[in-house]
């Protein structure tokens, strides 16, 4: 029998695989829905002062990521680094983030210096 994942279900694995990714930089990483809210971001380190948000879609122009930032930028106020780390089909994870010259894309394992793990769908949550 052929299993076919849903959209959230690729959305969830892909956070946990974010959180189990940075963990070894952020020890104290969490995902916003495990604390018992959701905003805009779905992880965030409060030590770090860094607010993500995790995206997993079959393609995504520049315009929509930049969209998705703002948006970050706007409802993560208190924080003062914000990531959109996402994923699009048979392409690597990339990171936008802005820094003093303007928004920056980069592969995730450049920017954060850690190989990107798979999270086990055996762990992932139901929800």
């Amino acid at each position: 029998m052929v299993t076919r994942r849903s959209a959230k279900t690729k959305g969830n694995q892909f956070e946990y695989s974010v959180k189990d990714s940075l963990e070894v930089i952020y020890k104290d990483i969490l995902l916003t829905k495990e604390l018992g809210f959701v905003r805009q971001y779905d992880l965030i380190s409060k030590s770090h002062d860094i607010a993500i948000e995790c995206k997993f879609h079959k393609t995504m122009s520049w315009n929509a990521a930049k969209k998705l930032f703002f948006k970050l930028e706007e409802k993560a106020r208190v924080f003062k680094r914000h990531y959109l780390i996402f994923k699009t089909n048979r392409q690597p994870v990339l990171v936008m983030y802005r820094d003093k010259t303007g928004l920056i894309l980069m592969e995730f394992e450049t920017f954060f210096g850690v190989p990107f793990v798979t999270h086990s769908k055996k762990e992932v949550k139901n929800e």
